[in-house]
């Protein structure tokens, strides 16, 4: 009898240290997975509004793109009205000029012809990165040298009437073309945001698919841990019922009509490793 209370208290002892350690794991464990799903929720917070934002910018390129087409339609008109108007005032001019004017004309056409293909192929998204920045920095260029082809006023003799039809189809004409390069800057500032937060998406959202991996590892850890705990506490309650059955066998010391195996005979066979009967399991059930 004193060596199975000493066995089951030792196994006690164990038991309720065992019970008080699984019980900070699984308080630490819970701790750990409401931080992870804190990071997580502000993250995936993060990528909504971002996404969000970026939203915004490719409506604001789109928009702005619509416009550079209008404005470079525009444009078109503008550099018509433009030949036509030197057209009036060429046909009455020295050979020598009109020679200048023309190689002056070729030199500007050429300048404009590239500078609308590399506008086009920008729009259709055919330059990329680096490729992208250099064609920006050529058509910058070439806009550069398309206005110091084209002079202010023709310094040759005109009619009034057709030098102010000649000055205001150039002012119309510069016009367009600031009209064309201010739609396109915004339009690339737009884009380019857009790719930046774009990225930012990509990065939190893999941020937040990380602490999401990591908040169901030490959710699965924390249940684990309380599993445990409540296994170790049913063991604890189920020796100290026999604690309890033991104190009460030895206060009643009354017999029953049909002689049954005491509480120390059935736990003696149970720690030697010996199967009880279904009526022993029965019985050692009742006294609890």
């Amino acid at each position: 009898m004193n060596e199975l209370k000493k066995e089951l208290e030792v196994r006690r002892a164990a038991m309720d240290t065992k019970a008080t350690d699984f019980r900070i794991k699984r308080d630490e464990w819970n701790s750990k997975t409401r931080e992870f799903q804190q990071t997580r929720n502000t993250l995936n917070l993060a990528v909504r509004e971002l996404i969000q934002e970026v939203k915004k910018q490719r409506t604001i390129r789109d928009a702005e793109n619509e416009r550079v087409r209008e404005m470079k339609r525009v444009r078109d008109e503008c550099n018509k009205m433009v030949r036509d108007a030197k057209k009036e005032i060429e046909g009455s001019q020295p050979l020598e000029e009109k020679k200048k004017m023309h190689k002056n004309r070729k030199q500007l056409d050429q300048y404009k012809r590239e500078l609308n293909r590399l506008e086009r192929e920008i729009d259709e998204g055919k330059h990329r990165g680096k490729k992208e920045a250099e064609a920006m920095k050529r058509a910058k260029f070439l806009t550069q040298q398309i206005r110091q082809h084209v002079p202010v006023k023709i310094k040759v003799e005109a009619t009034p009437e057709a030098q102010a039809a000649y000055d205001k189809a150039l002012e119309e004409q510069e016009k367009a073309h600031q009209n064309v390069t201010e739609a396109a800057s915004q339009a690339q500032a737009a884009h380019e945001l857009m790719l930046e937060w774009n990225s930012e998406v990509d990065t939190r959202r893999a941020k937040a698919e990380e602490a999401h991996k990591t908040l169901r590892n030490t959710k699965k850890e924390a249940d684990l841990a309380h599993h445990r705990y409540i296994v170790a506490l049913r063991c604890l309650h189920s020796i100290n019922n026999i604690f309890k059955t033991m104190q009460s066998e030895r206060r009643d010391k009354t017999t029953t009509s049909e002689p049954q195996l005491s509480v120390d005979n059935l736990m003696g066979k149970l720690l030697s490793g010996d199967t009880l009967t279904t009526e022993e399991l029965m019985q050692l059930q009742s006294m609890e």
